[in-house]
């Protein structure tokens, strides 16, 4: 859909200089782009311990993309990260999602 890759590439060239400046740090994943898979929950396993980090500091947490697989995987592996790295429970790691969620500090804009 040309509406959803023109829309990618404005995020994409506003967030990268928002990244170069130091304002953001920024991950991005672009599955259809290369022969290996590689999605957003495997950056963010990768970078677990940094996320974690962010997130204690106050960090705000904003997921674009595909609304039916990656977001849900997306979600499930933050809960993951504040789970391991942050040492809580699941029901803590949870909590601490709804949490970010009121406080508007995780932010999903995705589409079907």
């Amino acid at each position: 859909n040309s509406s959803i890759q023109s829309r990618e590439a404005v995020v994409s060239t506003q967030s990268t200089g928002y990244a170069d400046e130091g304002t953001i740090q920024l991950y991005t994943a672009f599955s259809r782009d290369t022969e290996k898979k590689v999605y957003v929950q495997h950056i963010m396993e990768d970078n677990g311990h940094v996320i974690w980090e962010l997130l204690e500091q106050g960090a705000h947490f904003y997921v674009c993309g595909d609304a039916r697989h990656m977001a849900r995987d997306v979600h499930q592996q933050l809960i993951d990260i504040i789970q391991l790295q942050g040492k809580r429970e699941r029901k803590e790691a949870e909590a601490y999602v709804i949490s970010m969620e009121n406080s508007f500090r995780y932010q999903k804009d995705v589409w079907s």
